[in-house]
């Protein structure tokens, strides 16, 4: 039986700004055709020559493609986790217990006796290029692997290993990191992770340092100055489906079924730890239950131990992980305190502004891309651009601490939960209300960034003006009003905490800003040969019949991304239903290499390819057809493979009839960056929470989420991508990692779920719509930019805020019922 799926967006608004306007706008929304930028004179055609008018797919509410969503649904979708082959062993983990310590002795003598098992790996017999260590310096560090004719028979020789472990001090938290008697685990050099020497950024004494104007000057003169302390405890996004890899070998061919967010960089990864060359790995991976920046094969090396122990064996073998092994490996959110000192004028405006972010990087040589790279680019632009003196300062310590990055986006909630409780309170000390508060001071379109590196050295951009870079496709001011508005922010308690009785109920709101979707170069713009990044290509093609064929290398996480894709696609080539398009994805023998999907820029850089290779598909059909015909290409039209003649009287030809029999495909290739010129996205959240007072539980009532989003490519899948955003940031707000609170460092990983919960059903809101502000960016296809990250930054200030409202007192991280009673008891002792 068949179903079909009709898309409905339910009470989401869709807000489209104009393409020609004099507000909100740096200068990018003019009459004219193209687009001229920076000191280079860079020339680039409004909306690549495609605006977002007449458009017959793109911005209609559309069903997933079926050839990804029904083997989901039906339950035959090939997971890692579902592969069976012949012969196949199942390996299973030793691991240690302590956040660091030295193995003193290793007996697996019992355990290799045992039946059914075939090969027991420790460091003794792991290969050279990718060892295992005697001395373990994370909890859940691998002792030991045992592969098995069974799962059972694999977990009981676990068992059966016997190992002395030396327990040796530890750097678990960031305050031991930050304490003077620290153990120093970085071998005399001290546990501070630094900028090098020769870098703008190199501060002695912290890890790095950005500034801008005078900022003791910039206090001098500010009417209120004011100080600020945020903590947040570390969180992580746990994806559903387990970790899970299968490798079998045929010669010196291995075939991985792996997990995680792309294709390619994990092949080259696991060529590097198996000591061969990658073009000997064919590497699978079409579905997946999802990573969230948060795990892949390239960030767990034990990939290529599960592999070399097929190879040892000679036969298949699979990992799976458990739930609790998984938050081991996972990409944390880091633990971090905030520490602001902030001047405002008279009217409430920041004048100075500065700002310390301490934090634990967890067990690594480099200075993670938390300090190196990420804060300064987004929450920092967002309250400096207006800022004439402002300066950042980042401390990251080395501990024995999973590694932190982008899970479910880099620095976002971590900084902007402090961001977020700190703008409250400005508006607060301002006499302003919040919204007002944020639109007096933060960047809006046309503000310039000058000179532009004093945010970030990536800043040095083709599009540099003078040194300066502006704000353009930006709607600030839009996410906030229409907001406001969608939710009647006009309702909130003018005083926190003032509603009577037990129950009370709060208004909050976040803002945030992100990269959308590292908008980038393609293949015929100047810049895609002088500015450095990574290659991103997708090949389309059209078969004999006429059929259309997606490869892209990107594996589906359930978000739907190649239907995007595919929209965009089926716009260019004229084809009036995405059910006519074939994909072929997450195999690296069958699509182009391309980068991982990571940070929205999906169908931005991705689809960017794959537009451009439909682009030269059309063109070269419509070329051959003219040849053919002995017609004007000009004059021809192509609509669902069907070549039209725009005479009189139109007549046609198919483009089976024009291939003759053979197949036509072509590349395309976009050059990825963080963004070009100052492509930002902006979202804000607004939430309504009802607390009882009794017992501290709350829940969260209504939100309005409003993004950002350029022209919407399907708001059928944009609005549940948005509901799932706000669910995973929500978890976010509420569990941080669950640390021992008598043993610094070990983690309650061993129950799972229960010692790490993740919301359900039951914690969704009462209401949630979604406000989409079409701000039409005009240097990409359609008017498009990546949105999927750009508002779930705002998320746990938002709610955070709310509860400050509703019950007139401030909430630390994680919010919990135990802390808001906590709040509530101390609001009374001190009243």
């Amino acid at each position: 039986m068949t179903y079909k799926i009709e898309p409905n967006i339910g009470d989401a608004k869709i807000i489209a700004l104009p393409m020609v306007r004099n507000f909100s706008t740096g200068g990018g929304y003019g009459p004219e055709d193209t687009l001229v930028e920076g000191d280079r004179k860079i020339v680039t055609r409004k909306w690549q020559g495609h605006p977002p008018v007449d458009l017959a797919i793109i911005g209609k509410p559309q069903a997933p493609l079926r050839e990804v969503v029904e083997p989901r649904f039906r339950g035959s979708a090939e997971f890692a986790t579902r592969v069976r082959l012949p012969g196949m062993l199942y390996i299973k983990f030793l691991r240690s217990p302590y956040p660091r310590a030295a193995i003193r002795n290793l007996d697996t003598g019992k355990a290799e006796k045992m039946p059914g098992v075939h090969h027991i790996l420790t460091y003794r017999n792991a290969p050279k290029t990718n060892p295992l260590q005697i001395e373990l310096m994370l909890q859940g560090d691998i002792v030991a692997m045992v592969a098995a004719e069974t799962e059972d028979q694999a977990e009981d020789a676990v068992e059966a290993i016997v190992v002395d472990y030396l327990d040796l001090p530890s750097v678990p938290t960031l305050a031991i990191a930050e304490s003077e008697d620290a153990p120093d685990i970085r071998e005399g050099k001290g546990n501070l992770l630094q900028m090098p020497a020769n870098s703008p950024n190199h501060q002695a004494g912290a890890s790095a340092r950005w500034h801008h104007g005078d900022v003791n000057q910039g206090f001098a003169e500010s009417a209120i100055v004011r100080e600020f302390t945020y903590y947040f405890g570390g969180s992580r996004i746990v994806p559903m489906q387990p970790f899970s890899g299968v490798a079998m070998w045929e010669g010196d061919k291995l075939t991985f079924w792996g997990h995680g967010q792309d294709i390619y960089p994990s092949r080259e990864y696991l060529a590097g730890w198996l000591g061969i060359d990658k073009d000997n790995i064919h590497f699978i991976n079409k579905w997946n239950g999802g990573t969230f920046g948060g795990f892949g094969v390239r960030t767990a090396p034990f990939w290529g131990l599960v592999a070399h122990m097929a190879k040892v064996t000679g036969r298949p073998v699979k990992a799976m992980l458990t739930k609790s092994e998984e938050l081991y490996h996972i990409l944390h959110k880091p633990e971090t305190v905030s520490k602001f000192k902030v001047g405002l004028t008279g009217e409430g405006k920041i004048h100075a502004f500065r700002y310390e972010l301490h934090l634990i990087a967890g067990f690594t040589e480099a200075l993670p891309q938390h300090v190196a790279g990420e804060v300064s680019k987004n929450q920092v632009e967002l309250y400096t651009a207006r800022v004439p003196h402002w300066e950042q300062v980042s401390y990251a310590y080395k501990s024995n601490t999973p590694m932190i990055g982008c899970n479910r986006s880099c620095t976002q909630q971590e900084v902007k939960w402090a961001f977020e409780n700190l703008a409250d309170e400005l508006a607060e000390v301002a006499g302003l209300d919040p919204v007002q508060f944020r639109l007096l001071n933060v960047a809006q379109p046309g503000d310039r960034l000058y000179p532009a590196t004093d945010w970030h050295t990536e800043m040095k951009k083709p599009e540099l003006d003078h040194g300066a870079l502006t704000y353009d496709c930006f709607a600030s001011r839009e996410v906030l009003e229409e907001g406001a508005k969608a939710f009647g922010w006009d309702k909130r308690n003018a005083k926190p905490g003032s509603m009577p009785g037990r129950f009370k109920r709060g208004m909050g709101i976040g803002i945030s800003q992100h990269h959308p979707g590292s908008l980038s170069y393609h293949e015929d713009e100047p810049a895609f040969k002088t500015e450095r990044g990574i290659l991103w290509s997708a090949d389309v093609e059209m078969d004999p019949t006429g059929r259309v064929i997606l490869r892209s290398a990107l594996p589906d996480s359930g978000t739907n991304h190649d239907t995007g894709m595919a929209i965009l696609i089926a716009e260019m080539l004229g084809i009036s239903s995405i059910d006519k398009i074939k994909l072929m994805w997450g195999d690296s023998d069958t699509a182009p290499k391309t980068d991982q999907w990571a940070a929205g820029r999906t169908c931005t850089v991705q689809g960017g390819a794959a537009l451009v290779a439909a682009k030269k598909l059309k063109a070269e059909l419509l070329r051959r057809a003219a040849a053919k015909i002995g017609a004007d290409a000009d004059l021809l039209d192509l609509k669902d493979s069907v070549i039209t003649v725009k005479a009189d009287p139109p007549w046609t030809i198919t483009a089976a009839e024009v291939l003759g029999g053979q197949s036509l495909r072509m590349h395309g290739e976009v050059m990825a960056v963080q963004g070009r010129s100052l492509a930002k996205g902006v979202g804000a959240c607004f939430v309504e929470v009802e607390v009882d007072t009794w017992t501290g539980q709350f829940r969260v009532t209504r939100v309005v989420y409003a993004h950002d989003t350029g022209k919407v490519i399907n708001p059928f899948v944009a609005v549940s991508d948005m509901e799932g955003s706000f669910m995973q940031s929500f978890q976010v707000a509420t569990n941080a990692i669950p640390y021992d609170k008598e043993f610094p460092g070990q983690m309650h990983n061993s129950i799972a779920f229960l010692s790490f919960p993740i919301p359900t059903i039951m914690e969704f809101p009462d209401e949630i719509t979604q406000v989409f502000i079409e701000s039409l960016e005009p240097r990409w296809f359609y008017g498009y930019k990546g949105f999927s990250e750009t508002s779930i930054g705002s998320v746990p200030g938002a709610i955070g805020n709310a509860i400050y409202n509703a019950i007139g007192v401030r909430v630390s991280h994680p919010i919990s019922a135990e802390r808001i009673l906590m709040a509530l008891k101390q609001r009374r002792e001190v009243v």
